[in-house]
C-alpha cells in the first residue's frame, strides 16, 4: 500500500508539472509566409514551427544597389514561447546577388526556443527588437544588424553555441541583462549610440568586444567572464561600470578608451588585467 500511494503521488507530480506547460500546437513555416505575403501580422504563441523559416520568401526583393537585393517586411512579428524546428533566417541569395531584410515593424521572438541555426545578419529593423529569454541551440548570428528603436532586448537569453554580433549598429539601447553565453561569443566593432548592459551576464567561454562604440553608459556589473575577455581598441564614450565584475582568466582592455569615469570596484580577477596604453579620460575608480 505504501508503494502504491508513493506511486500516485509521484504521478500526480507529473500531471501536474504537464498541466505547467503550454499545449502548443504544430504550424508549417509556409503558413507565416503566406501571412507576410498578404500583409497580415503575425501574432503566434505556444506554436511548434515545422521546416525552415526565411523571411525572403514572403514577397519580391528590390535592387537596394548594384550589388545587392533588399526584401521588405511590412507586417509586426511576434512570437510568444514558439519552438522552431528548423533554421530562422532573414538573408538569402536570388541568382548570383545576395539579400537581405528590412523590418518596417517590430521583430519580437519573447522567450522562443531555436532548434536550429539562426541567422538575422545584414537585416535591417525599424521596429523594437526583442529575444528575451529565449534559447539559441545552434549558431546565432546577427552581424551587420541594423536597429533604429529606441531599446533592444536580449535579456535572459541563452545560448549553446556561437553567438556573433559583429559590426552590428544600435540607433538606441541595447539590453543582455542576466544572459548566458554558453559557446565563443563576438561582439567585435559593434556599435551602441545609446546605453549598453550587460549587468549579471555570464560567459562560459572567449569573448570580444574589441572595437566596439558604446556612447552612452556601459554596464558590466556582476557579469562573469570564465575565459578570456577581450575589450582591446573598444571606445566607452561615457561611463563605464565594472562593479563586481569577475574575470577568471583574463581581461584585456589593452589602448581601450575610457572618455569619462570608469569603475572597476570590487573586481575579482585571478589572472591579471591588461591595461597596456589604456586611455582613461576622466578618472579610473578601484579598490
Amino acid at each position: 500500500m505504501h508503494k502504491l500511494l508513493l506511486f500516485i503521488s509521484a504521478l500526480c507530480m507529473c500531471c501536474a508539472c504537464k498541466g505547467n506547460e503550454p499545449e502548443r500546437k504544430e504550424i508549417k513555416a509556409s503558413e507565416i509566409t503566406k501571412l507576410l505575403k498578404n500583409g497580415k501580422p503575425v501574432q503566434l504563441a505556444n506554436k511548434i514551427i515545422l521546416d525552415d523559416l526565411n523571411f525572403t520568401a514572403q514577397g519580391e526583393p528590390y535592387l537596394m544597389n548594384a550589388g545587392t537585393l533588399q526584401n521588405e517586411v511590412q507586417s509586426n512579428i511576434f512570437f510568444l514561447n514558439c519552438i522552431f524546428m528548423g533554421k530562422v533566417t532573414s538573408n538569402g541569395q536570388k541568382e548570383t546577388l545576395p539579400i537581405q531584410s528590412c523590418f518596417k515593424n517590430n521583430l519580437v521572438f519573447s522567450g522562443c526556443d531555436f532548434r536550429g541555426d539562426v541567422n538575422l545578419s545584414n537585416a535591417i529593423v525599424f521596429g523594437t527588437v526583442n529575444f528575451s529569454k529565449s534559447t539559441f541551440r545552434e549558431n546565432a548570428s546577427f552581424d551587420n544588424l541594423a536597429v533604429w528603436a529606441k531599446d533592444s532586448y536580449f535579456s535572459e537569453i541563452k545560448t549553446e553555441k556561437k553567438f556573433s554580433m559583429v559590426y552590428a549598429s544600435f540607433l538606441g539601447n541595447l539590453y543582455f541583462i542576466d544572459a548566458q553565453f554558453g559557446g565563443n561569443t563576438s561582439f567585435q566593432e559593434t556599435s551602441v549610440k545609446g546605453k549598453l548592459s550587460f549587468n549579471n551576464a555570464n560567459f562560459k567561454e572567449r569573448v570580444g568586444f574589441d572595437l566596439m562604440e558604446i556612447y552612452n553608459g556601459a554596464f558590466f556589473n556582476y557579469t562573469v567572464f570564465e575565459k578570456r575577455a577581450d575589450f582591446s581598441f573598444a571606445r566607452f564614450l561615457n561611463t563605464a561600470d565594472f562593479v563586481k565584475t569577475s574575470f577568471k582568466e583574463k581581461g584585456n582592455f589593452e589602448k581601450t578608451f575610457f572618455a569619462n569615469t570608469v569603475r572597476f570596484e570590487g573586481v575579482n580577477t585571478t589572472n591579471d588585467i591588461i591595461l597596456n596604453d589604456t586611455y582613461f579620460g576622466n578618472k579610473k575608480i578601484e579598490n
